[in-house]
């Protein structure tokens, strides 16, 4: 189907225009993300500083009532002499502080004999006279307040209690011990703060704070914040619901399943100071809590998600409004002006569409006026030239490489070839079994593997030209006739390394070197003599697999005259001896690790553990998992085995 045709002004208007909205939208993005982050900057530090002033008008009340206490302290210890002091001193002190709501004087059970076990002065602002509260029914010794009264030096903050004796609703009180001119404990003194009025307190506050955020106008009342204080369990003291409190408990409006929320719950419990963001009540919001520093409570602000929300989509909606319009201005001014400056490319269209058919010698427009529109034409037949000589290059280019890859495919089917096989000797032998792979990094490569049976003798090589490809591969093909030619000659493996170096040395204007181990194997005895030319170290498999300490030696090719140490061991039936070349340890993953020898000896045993090895196996087993290692890292370097196991001793059979 045929694409409908956009004309080039078109088309570069739209350019322009979206590289315009994208740097709009970026630097949009940037104020916003700024704004948005000052916003909440300011919401937080607002918010910090709400949390701090309930704090400190929270705390100076609690300070104060504290203050009154305690100056009601000395009044009522030089007023123990009797219960009719006691009762005319509170009668005194609670007309002189206003926030208090009622004075307490609780004494010890006989404290005064008349009153035998209890005795409670009490006195509420709204009383004409003090009076004693403490009955059977009213057993103020058994309270949380009066047993841990006792027990403090300095006094305390109760948590809120009903006050069924006295004022017959919520109470907090700051109790405090006296002790008599003998030191011994007269009671607890209490001042009393009503609940409800605590609570006012905190709405003001709240209420004050709501209307002075960030936008200058009220968006919704679902976005505005709201405070609570809760004990050191949990229950509310203080919440805008007064359902709730001295009812309900925060734990109760959080989902306990959550983790996080549940342990941001205990945070506020165990009086920490942060923020964190929960649901709370079914909504998301974003929840500032502190310690109440002058009573064992705790309080939070619960900010909903909306309280941030609503500032920010305003100020996207007025960005997107004035963008919209700058954006409408910018595009069609842009296209009066981009259709004037194209118009001239027209007649220059056709002669390319031309060009682009494969008609390299097609006319192209006379164009008189210098600009980029002669400029372009004289480009297009500069190209015209260029391509009718390029697509010549690339012909050419092509049969030469082809050419080229026809070769190394025939030099790496001469290396195969080079190849031993197991053939007809082999075959009627079985107290010998070998398996070797080659498998070159590039097209072709300089390692190499040979063996041949002489005069019950097993010659057998491994060798690692320095450097890869076809110089590599060039090589490897002398270093292979030679060890044949030597090898035919001597039959003691030093002599045949020390004659092959010779005449590696000798010619070697390259200076390139050869490691290689020669075996010289006898299969009558399984006597094993050997040379090793700076190769890797042979691989011993028995029950156990081990490495073979050898002399090493120079490589081959380094110095003319070069003298060699030999060596021998005794191997038995069963025996697998194992020869590789450095690509084996050396293959890399994509992380650049080395497979190295450990894995070498650990892949070998995997093979021992699952019974008498066979020098297929024993290589199969290292090929997988050398290229498994690799995964799809490229192979950097030649990998050569080979594998030479002893089977039992030699008898030929006659055959009629």
């Amino acid at each position: 189907m045929k694409k409908k045709y956009t004309s080039f002004s078109n088309r570069l208007t739209q350019k322009v225009m979206l590289t315009v909205l994208v740097t709009l939208v970026i630097l949009s993005c940037i104020i916003l993300t700024l704004t948005v982050n000052a916003v909440r900057a300011e919401e937080r530090g607002r918010y910090y500083a709400i949390m701090s002033l309930v704090n400190e008008k929270l705390g100076r009340i609690l300070a104060t009532e504290e203050i009154c206490v305690r100056n009601v302290f000395d009044n009522v210890w030089t007023s123990l002499d009797s219960p009719e002091t006691v009762l005319e001193a509170l009668e005194k002190e609670i007309k002189l502080n206003d926030y208090i709501e009622g004075y307490s004087m609780s004494f010890e059970p006989g404290y005064y004999p008349q009153y035998e076990r209890w005795f409670e002065a009490y006195m509420h602002r709204d009383y004409d006279h003090a009076r004693n509260i403490g009955s059977a029914d009213h057993d103020y010794l058994n309270k949380e307040w009066y047993i841990k009264g006792k027990e403090t030096k300095n006094g305390y903050w109760t948590d809120p209690f009903f006050d069924e004796a006295g004022q017959n609703g919520y109470l907090c009180s700051f109790v405090m011990p006296i002790y008599d001119q003998r030191d011994s404990l007269a009671g607890v003194l209490a001042g009393d703060m009503s609940l409800e009025w605590l609570v006012k307190q905190l709405q003001d506050i709240n209420h004050e704070s709501n209307h002075d955020g960030v936008l200058p106008f009220d968006i919704r009342k679902d976005s505005h914040f709201y405070s609570f204080i809760v004990s050191s369990d949990g229950t509310f003291i203080a919440h805008p619901d007064s359902q709730r409190i001295m009812k309900e408990n925060v734990f109760s409006y959080i989902d306990q399943k959550n983790e996080k929320d549940l342990n941001v719950v205990l945070d506020i419990t165990k009086r920490k100071r942060g923020k964190a963001t929960l649901t709370i009540d079914g909504v998301r919001a974003s929840v500032y809590y502190a310690p109440l520093e002058a009573a064992d409570w705790a309080m939070a602000i619960v900010v909903p998600q909306s309280a941030y929300i609503y500032p920010v989509l305003i100020l996207i909606g007025l960005i997107l409004f004035f963008t919209l319009i700058g954006l409408t201005v910018i595009y069609y001014r842009c296209r009066s002006n981009i259709r004037q400056v194209v118009s001239p490319l027209g007649t220059l269209a056709h002669s390319a569409n031309e060009v682009a058919k494969g008609y390299f010698d097609a006319p192209l427009p006379v164009i008189d006026h210098q600009d980029e529109v002669r400029e372009l034409r004289d480009s297009f037949a500069t190209m015209q030239q260029s391509l009718e000589k390029h697509i010549e290059d690339i012909k050419q280019n092509t049969a030469r490489e082809a050419a080229v890859n026809h070769e190394l495919e025939v030099a790496w089917n001469i290396q195969k070839s080079m190849i031993p096989k197991k053939n007809a000797i082999f075959s009627e032998r079985s107290d010998i079994d070998l398996y070797g792979y080659l498998k070159p990094a590039k097209s072709v490569g300089g390692d190499l593997y040979d063996y041949f049976i002489r005069d019950d003798k097993l010659f057998f090589c491994i060798g690692d030209v320095s450097g890869k490809g076809i110089p590599a591969a060039l090589v490897m093909v002398v270093i292979h006739y030679i060890f044949r030619i030597v090898s035919e000659r001597y039959t003691n493996p030093k002599n045949i390394v020390e004659g092959m170096n010779e005449f590696v040395s000798a010619e070697n204007k390259s200076s390139m070197f050869c490691t290689f181990f020669l075996g010289v194997l006898n299969l009558k005895t399984h006597e094993l003599k050997y040379c090793n030319a700076g190769h890797e170290l042979p691989v011993l498999i028995t029950s156990q697999v081990s490495m073979v300490p050898v002399d090493h030696n120079l490589p081959l090719g380094l110095i003319v005259g070069k003298s060699f140490k030999a060596g021998k061991m005794q191997l038995s039936p069963g025996d697998v001896l194992l020869l590789c070349t450095d690509g084996l340890k050396d293959a890399t993953n994509q992380e650049e690790e080395f497979f190295g020898k450990e894995r070498i000896i650990t892949s070998l045993q995997k093979v021992v553990a699952q019974g008498p090895a066979n020098a297929e196996a024993c290589i199969r087993c290292l090929v997988e998992d050398t290229f498994g290692f690799a995964k799809d890292a490229t192979q950097a370097d030649d990998l050569t085995l080979l594998a030479v196991k002893i089977n039992q001793s030699y008898q030929k059979e006659n055959k009629d």
